[in-house]
């Protein structure tokens, strides 16, 4: 083994010295998170044969495809110009596959449609095993983001309605007694895969309500009462909620375990069930 490359995986801490040494092979390794900086011995960062590239601003995706390109631009016939690991078509739409995986990978999330994109990739996971498939290489350079988009909104379209017919007795809930306001909630025992549609959906009719536009769902989560809570408006923070009985999560999904007497309160003396 002349050369071993590593994506976002460095192993033990120690790991590529010990590989190096043993195979006496030159290692490169690619990341983009913060976390493995600490795991980079003076060892390690001095030897000549190991190479870790760590950019917490670009993908480790992004990164090795722009090695490969540079390598293969320094390495070139002199009798070929713009040599290119990819055809013009493959390029333009490889390059926006690594755009939406690198808006992933560092959490930025400011691609249009890319939950939707994600949802679609997913398929190719078990897919990503060059031994078992051949055609693994082939398969992930004809994958195109506008395609993995249609399938993603296909299925989020699809899980949204079956969430829509599964709102039927609807009530109100006084988040901490009413010390948050009042929100509109529902029982989901059995369909708690759907929580995050529901919960989205609940918040849309609570704000048409005039109540504070969060969602609550609420289930058996083994032996504990969960209540999820979920918001559109990005004015409106549920993880406040969740925090102060116990809970966490990001302003808009969030959860928390509630006692069953502490619910009931939340849901005493209430209207009747909205339909």
């Amino acid at each position: 083994m002349k050369t071993c490359y590593f994506l976002d995986f460095l192993g033990p801490k120690g790991f590529p010295l010990e590989l190096s040494r043993r195979t006496s092979s030159t290692v490169l390794g690619f990341d983009h998170r913060k976390s493995v900086l600490s795991q980079i011995s003076s060892r390690e960062d001095s030897d000549p044969n190991i190479s870790i590239h760590v950019n917490i601003e670009k993908s480790s995706s992004t990164a090795v495809y722009e090695y490969f390109s540079a390598k293969l631009s320094d390495t070139r016939s002199y009798q070929i110009d713009n040599m290119s690991l990819l055809n013009h078509d493959d390029q333009e739409r490889m390059e926006m596959i690594l755009k939406y995986v690198e808006a992933g990978d560092l959490r930025q999330w400011n691609l249009p449609n890319i939950k939707a994109f994600y949802i679609g990739i997913r398929e190719f996971r078990s897919k990503l095993n060059c031994i078992t498939n051949p055609l693994m290489y082939q398969q992930l350079t004809e994958i195109c983001s506008e395609d993995l988009i249609i399938r993603g909104n296909t299925y989020l379209s699809n899980r949204q309605t079956e969430a829509s017919k599964l709102l039927n007795k609807v009530f109100r809930v006084k988040l901490g007694r009413g010390f948050y306001g009042e929100c509109l909630g529902i029982r989901a025992e059995g369909n708690s895969d759907f929580s995050d549609e529901m919960g989205k959906e609940l918040s849309q009719m609570s704000a048409a309500a005039g109540l504070r536009p969060i969602g609550a769902v609420v289930y058996m989560q083994r032996n504990n009462l969960k209540m999820c809570l979920r918001t559109i408006d990005s004015g409106t923070d549920t993880s406040e909620i969740a925090k102060a009985y116990g809970g966490g999560g990001f302003p808009s999904s969030s959860s928390f375990i509630i006692r069953m007497d502490e619910y009931n309160k939340w849901r005493s003396a209430l209207p009747s069930p909205i339909r």
